[in-house]
């Protein structure tokens, strides 16, 4: 199975924040302008990034200290399942069996495809505002 996108210039940025073209786009988005200089995310970063994004909470990132708890939705793993199945993603497991996740080319396209249309332009320019580093999602203080 498989999902071929097309955008239409007349497809608008009123997608409901649920909607699976809405999660590529986040976490397509969160691949290419949130890696800084690493070439994969770890998965609870990307979580992190995603349920942050999908409500465009401002000034949610600029705890250092902790992390607010989150839940990872059912739309999140499911798009996240569509994504890799339809190659927009790569799933990697590295040496210490963690998760890690990179954006494939033909996941850049489909985003580039979404800015030649300026569409999900809000979360676009959110995502690119994001400077976490890798680090500090590698022991986490969660918050309750």
């Amino acid at each position: 199975m498989s999902i071929e996108v097309e955008l239409k210039s007349k497809f608008l940025d009123s997608a409901p924040d649920n909607s699976t073209l809405t999660h590529f786009v986040i976490i397509c988005g969160a691949l290419k302008y949130c890696l800084g200089n690493a070439r994969t995310m770890s998965f609870i970063k990307l979580a992190y990034i995603f349920d942050k994004t999908i409500n465009l909470e401002a000034n949610a990132f600029a705890s250092k200290i902790t992390l607010s708890s989150w839940n990872i939705d059912n739309d999140f793993k499911k798009s996240l399942i569509m994504a890799e199945s339809n190659d927009f993603i790569e799933l990697l497991i590295d040496s210490s069996k963690e998760i890690r996740i990179s954006l494939t080319d033909k996941g850049d396209i489909y985003l580039s495809s979404v800015e030649i249309y300026q569409v999900f332009a809000n979360y676009l320019e959110y995502l690119k505002e994001i400077k976490i580093p890798e680090n500090r999602f590698d022991n986490p203080i969660i918050r309750s």
